[in-house]
């Protein structure tokens, strides 16, 4: 029972109805379910990230977002993920490396 892996987080789904429903049922008549998603969906996501920042950058075309405690780990990941979207659409790597521009 306690060598099976744990799960670490709780399914989107899961915590959303857990939210709406512990809501009272003045505030579920007055929001629509769509906008209580996009709005739990926001700090859902900040939530998950505790003690990390997001950080947008610009790499040619591509458009890459990742959160991390600091700049310099952020374009780490953020080249990996250049890298990897690269690879998977069968691009070559620029030999000079990865131009990441920060969107503010």
């Amino acid at each position: 029972m306690l060598d099976r892996p744990q799960p670490k987080t709780v399914p989107f789904e899961t915590a959303l109805n857990d939210w709406w429903l512990s809501q009272p049922p003045s505030f579920r008549d007055s929001v629509s379910r769509s906008t209580a998603r996009a709005c739990f969906r926001a700090g859902y996501t900040a939530g998950k990230q505790l003690g990390e920042r997001r950080f947008v950058f610009r790499a040619g075309r591509l458009r890459i977002t990742v959160w991390a405690t600091g700049v310099m780990e952020a374009r780490k990941k953020a080249e990996a993920e250049a890298d990897f979207r690269a690879a998977k659409n069968g691009w070559q790597k620029p030999k000079a490396g990865w131009q990441l521009q920060e969107v503010k």
